[in-house]
């Protein structure tokens, strides 16, 4: 998890895609937190 954060810190991107990117990711924590049924 961590990583993936220090990751996006480093993306240079339009504002559309990182917001894209990001949701993906909070979508990823989410299921592997067991939060999505």
């Amino acid at each position: 998890l961590t990583q993936r954060w220090r990751t996006l810190q480093h993306i240079t991107a339009s504002p559309r895609k990182i917001t894209a990117i990001v949701q993906a990711a909070l979508t990823l924590t989410h299921h592997e937190h067991g939060r999505i049924h």
